[in-house]
């Protein structure tokens, strides 16, 4: 038996590497952690595979000790750990609101790092922990500057903790997609007065990004950049200094129309 433990399974990339995991790699047995519980039922009848259904808002304290309580409850034996649960939204400081950018910091940071270190102890050594990073992660982005920000920590996090974690003979990726074909981006730029990007597409498909994350995965590869665009970013933004990267940023935003609309 060999068993994977997916946050944010029960949509988009979440969702695409239980799938795949238990394509390619025979996983047999999952812990599915997300709101939806209908949905992960419907996604662990589809796999027909052993699956124990968490439904936990882990932007919760309530949430967060759901998953430790089943953790030291049934001390499972883990093989990986697959953190892909993030919340993301457009918008200056002046834009957002308070709930908004605590619940991008509760999940995309907080709840990352709390899920990790409760579940490493419960690892198979040869393990593999999948954190769920960014392509906008390597520079300074102006209106997604809370959810970027997020993500170089999580780039930043990931790398130090596989020198931590190396001596249980585990290995941590930050996988580093950008744009994909997942309900997340429609709703990040869904942002009154927001300025967003004029231009996404071609998206990524998400079958594609997953695959090319678990070989790399399988490799102990401490990043994960999926495709040339991004990997292209990435060399200029390590070449070229913020101001010039930030200032093309700008120019490639577009500001949504200001009206009211239920936000939550």
């Amino acid at each position: 038996m060999s068993l994977a433990i997916i946050t944010g399974a029960s949509s988009g990339i979440g969702r695409e590497f239980a799938k795949q995991l238990h394509e390619t790699l025979g996983i047999d047995e999952f812990w599915f952690i997300a709101r939806r519980a209908e949905r992960m039922e419907e996604l662990a009848r589809d796999l027909s595979v052993k699956a124990k259904i968490i439904s936990a808002d882990l932007t919760t304290d309530a949430g967060i000790e759901k998953v430790r309580a089943a953790l030291e409850s049934e001390k499972p034996v883990v093989n990986y750990l697959i953190n892909a649960a993030g919340f993301g939204k457009f918008g200056s400081f002046d834009v957002l609101d308070e709930g908004e950018v605590r619940r991008m910091i509760d999940l995309n940071v907080k709840a990352l790092v709390l899920i990790t270190h409760m579940c490493i102890p419960y690892m198979a050594k040869g393990g593999r922990i999948i954190e769920m990073g960014s392509g906008s992660c390597f520079t300074p982005l102006p209106s997604f500057n809370i959810y970027a920000s997020s993500k170089a920590f999580v780039l930043h996090y990931t790398k130090a903790l596989n020198y931590e974690i190396k001596p249980y003979g585990l290995r941590a990726t930050c996988f580093c997609p950008g744009w994909v074909e997942t309900e997340f981006l429609p709703l990040a730029t869904a942002v009154p007065g927001a300025y967003v990007p004029k231009k996404t597409e071609p998206l990524l498909k998400v079958s594609d990004v997953v695959r090319r994350c678990i070989k790399a995965s399988v490799k102990g590869r401490t990043m994960c950049v999926t495709n040339w665009y991004t990997k292209l970013q990435h060399v200029l933004f390590k070449l070229l200094p913020d101001k010039m990267l930030t200032n093309t940023w700008m120019k490639m935003l577009k500001k949504n129309p200001d009206k009211e609309s239920d936000r939550g």
